[in-house]
C-alpha cells in the first residue's frame, strides 16, 4: 500500500471513529461545516427525522444553479468517485435535469453514482443495481437517504471500500446541493448498524473534502 493510499484510509477511518460513539452532538445541534474543513460524522439515531425541526419529504426547496447555456433544463453537478491510486475521491462531472425538487435532485445524483464513473482512474462506489426507495430532507438540513437492499447485498465490503462509497455519496450530494448538511442511510426503510461490517450507519455524515482530491478531474 503507497504511503498516499495508507494516509487516506488512516484520515477517513480516523473521522468516522471519531463521531461514531457515544455522546455526540445531537443532529439538531451541529453546527455547519465550513468550507474544506475536515469533519467527523455527527451520532443520530432514527428518531431524530421526526424530531429534528420535522423531517418531510424533500419535494420542493430551492431550485439549484443556473442551467448551462444551451441546456436550459439541466444543470452540471460533480460527483466524487473513488480513484484508483489511493483511497482518495476524484471528481467527475456530470449533467442532471434541473428541477425545483431537491429530493429529484439527489435521486439523480445518486443514480449517476451508481451508473459508475466515465474518467479513467476513477472506480465505482455505489453498486449497480443500488435504487433509491426514499429521499427525506428535514428544516435541519439533514437528508435521509433511503436506498434499496442491493446497496449493502452488492458490495464487495471492506473498511476502506465502505468508507468511500458513504463519502463518494455523502460528499456529491452536500457539494452541489447546499439544503443538504448532512446525510443519514436506511436501507430498506430501517437503520442499520453498520455497512457491511465495518462503517457505522447511525451516524448522521457531513462534507469531508479533506479527503478529495479535486486537480484531476474537476
Amino acid at each position: 500500500m503507497s504511503a498516499a493510499r495508507a494516509a487516506g484510509v488512516a484520515l477517513a477511518a480516523a473521522l468516522v471513529a471519531a463521531g461514531c460513539g457515544c455522546g455526540g452532538r445531537p443532529v439538531s445541534e451541529a453546527p455547519p461545516a465550513a468550507a474544506g474543513e475536515a469533519v467527523a460524522p455527527v451520532a443520530a439515531t432514527a428518531q431524530d427525522a421526526a424530531t429534528a425541526g420535522g423531517a418531510e419529504p424533500a419535494s420542493g426547496g430551492a431550485p439549484g444553479p443556473p442551467a448551462a447555456p444551451g441546456e436550459p433544463n439541466h444543470r452540471e453537478v460533480v460527483l466524487f468517485f473513488q480513484r484508483a491510486a489511493d483511497d482518495t475521491l476524484g471528481p467527475e462531472r456530470r449533467r442532471i435535469l434541473l428541477t425545483s425538487s431537491i429530493a429529484d435532485q439527489a435521486r439523480q445524483i445518486i443514480g449517476e453514482l451508481a451508473a459508475g464513473p466515465e474518467t479513467e482512474g476513477l472506480l465505482s462506489t455505489v453498486p449497480r443495481r443500488t435504487t433509491v426507495l426514499g429521499v427525506y430532507l428535514d428544516r435541519a438540513g439533514t437528508a435521509y437517504l433511503d436506498l434499496s437492499e442491493e446497496f449493502v447485498s452488492m458490495h464487495p465490503g471492506g473498511s476502506s471500500e465502505e468508507l468511500a462509497t458513504i463519502f463518494s455519496i455523502v460528499d456529491s450530494l452536500t457539494y452541489n446541493l447546499p439544503e443538504i448538511r448532512r446525510v443519514r442511510f436506511l436501507v430498506g426503510g430501517e437503520e442499520r448498524d453498520t455497512y457491511k461490517s465495518h462503517v457505522d450507519l447511525r451516524a448522521a455524515y457531513i462534507k469531508n473534502m479533506s479527503i478529495v482530491r479535486m486537480e484531476e478531474g474537476g
